[in-house]
């Protein structure tokens, strides 16, 4: 019983760290950055989603005798 009770301190301790420390970091990073990561992200994931979609489909070539 006091193990559960010993994990559950830790945990909620780590999980105030690292709540905390992303405060912090988005505190220092200016807005402007933070956006432009998130569109360079965003975008490299449409890209990735299209290529997915576009590789799983069969291209036919018609050849012209």
């Amino acid at each position: 019983m006091a193990t559960n009770l010993i994990t559950m301190i830790f945990s909620i301790l780590a999980a105030v760290l690292l709540v905390g420390s992303v405060a912090a970091f988005l505190l220092e990073v200016p807005a402007e950055t933070l956006a432009g990561v998130t569109v360079v992200l965003l975008s490299l994931l449409l890209m990735f989603t299209l290529g997915v979609y576009a590789g799983g489909r069969r291209i036919r070539i018609r050849r012209h005798s």
